[in-house]
C-alpha cells in the first residue's frame, strides 16, 4: 500500500544512513607550534615612545586648529559699534573684522 517511488525510497534510506560530517579539528599540538613560531614583540625604545606621543599631540593640535578655524569662519559679523564708543575702540573693532 506504499505509493512512494522506489528511487525516492532509496534516497530516503541513503539520507538516514548518512551522518553529519564532523568539523575538522587542528592536529594535536598545532596551537603550541603556532605560538612557538610567533616572533616575540620587541620592546619599544624611549625614542619610539616619544615619537608616538609627539605624533599624537601634533594630530590633536591640528584637529583643534581646524575646528577653531571652522568655528571662527561660521561666526556672524558683529553689529557696528555704538556711536558713543571711543574712536580708538571703534578703529580696533573695524580692523579686527576685516
Amino acid at each position: 500500500m506504499n505509493k512512494l517511488d522506489p528511487s525516492l525510497k532509496r534516497l530516503l534510506k541513503l539520507s538516514r544512513a548518512a551522518t553529519a560530517p564532523e568539523p575538522e579539528q587542528a592536529p594535536f599540538g598545532f596551537s603550541g607550534r603556532v605560538v612557538a613560531s610567533a616572533k616575540p614583540a620587541q620592546p619599544t625604545t624611549l625614542l619610539q615612545e616619544l615619537q608616538q606621543t609627539a605624533w599624537g599631540i601634533a594630530c590633536a593640535s591640528l584637529a583643534l586648529l581646524v575646528c577653531g578655524g571652522l568655528v571662527l569662519l561660521n561666526q556672524r559679523a558683529s553689529a557696528t559699534p555704538e556711536p558713543e564708543i571711543s574712536s580708538a575702540l571703534n578703529f580696533v573693532a573695524n580692523n579686527i573684522l576685516q
